[in-house]
């Protein structure tokens, strides 16, 4: 299933905030082996979304959207959405009623007119729980193009995608992707290109440098079935060992380390 993330927020384009969702999800998506082909960022701006969504429908089956769920009248996402599919929002009544405890709990009697909105989703479509927020998600399908609409800030996109759209999206894909990273130092990028581009132009697994202050990483990743675990990680490995051979001086690095 190939997969596009479209990040809505003008503060992502002016520099107010670095973009942490779309690493986040990429690295999930990741993990349960669902191809992620585009990274989108665009303002809250209707028409610009909505050319972002048709443009994206064009090239993906999957579009995973965060930002733009609040109450106030630049949070247009779901709206875009709706008008895209044509179908209609609808409110939450539980979701509506956190939203008025919180007001009461300010001393406000009455909920802003973006309340409403801010609790609903499109008719029809799945809900996904936020217990962190006020605002839901929700999954939507019709005509082989599938959306999941996530909030932006952090702490609840990633709670949701953890706890309600990781499981939820495992249905759709039984692969895994495995990767192992070594680091080279003492040779020029462009040396190892020359002596490794055999490797470079394997397609699974695939092999690809990534050039680093004084260093060069390579990384080697092969995506199959899950119950093929141990048959991927002796092919990752038999490659690593070629390199090892090539480039005594290559060491392992763990993710955590890349971080």
């Amino acid at each position: 299933m190939k997969t596009e993330i479209i990040c809505v927020g003008t503060e992502l384009l002016v520099g107010d905030i670095v973009n942490t969702n779309a690493q986040y999800i990429s690295a999930k998506l990741t993990n349960i082996g669902i191809d992620l082909y585009y990274q989108t960022t665009v303002g809250d701006n209707y028409g610009r979304l909505m050319e972002c969504l048709e443009n994206a429908f064009k090239r993906v089956d999957l579009v995973i959207t965060t930002g733009g769920l609040g109450p106030t009248v630049d949070d247009i996402t779901k709206e875009v959405v709706a008008d895209y599919f044509g179908e209609e929002l609808e409110m939450i009544e539980r979701y509506y009623d956190l939203i008025v405890k919180k007001y009461n709990a300010r001393g406000f009697e009455e909920v802003a007119s973006g309340g409403r909105k801010e609790a609903s989703i499109l008719k029809n479509s799945k809900l996904l729980e936020n217990e962190v927020g006020l605002a839901p998600g929700f999954f939507y399908e019709k005509d082989n193009k599938k959306i999941i609409v996530l909030p932006g800030p952090p702490r609840e996109m990633t709670w949701m995608v953890d706890n309600q759209v990781l499981p939820f999206l495992k249905q759709y894909s039984n692969d895994i992707l495995l990767m192992k990273t070594l680091e080279i130092k003492g040779v020029p990028e462009g040396k190892i290109d020359d002596r490794l581009k055999d490797y470079f132009e394997m397609s699974n697994p695939t092999v690809a440098p990534y050039a680093k202050e004084g260093c060069v990483h390579v990384r080697i990743a092969m995506k199959g079935d899950r119950g093929s675990t141990d048959y991927l990680i002796a092919e990752i490995d038999k490659i690593a060992n070629e390199i090892i051979e090539i480039y005594p001086q290559a060491v392992e690095i763990n993710e955590e380390q890349l971080k």
